[in-house]
């Protein structure tokens, strides 16, 4: 995962993944399958800094 982003269903999701989950009319958490209250999307930047750290203490390059 490069780009984190929680949903409204409170799950991070790679923002490309989650926006064309959205773009294809889909309106419910892949996750739950509930109705999302909201289509907004917020960067979770704990889980990008968790991930690039996980991957400089391993010395691998992001994907």
């Amino acid at each position: 995962m490069k780009n984190p982003h929680v949903a409204a269903d409170g799950f991070s999701y790679e923002l490309e993944a989650i926006e064309e989950w959205l773009r294809m009319g889909n309106d419910t958490s892949p996750m739950t399958n509930l109705k999302l209250k909201h289509t907004f999307l917020t960067s979770n930047h704990t889980l990008r800094t968790l991930i690039q750290d996980w991957h400089n203490k391993r010395s691998l390059p992001l994907p």
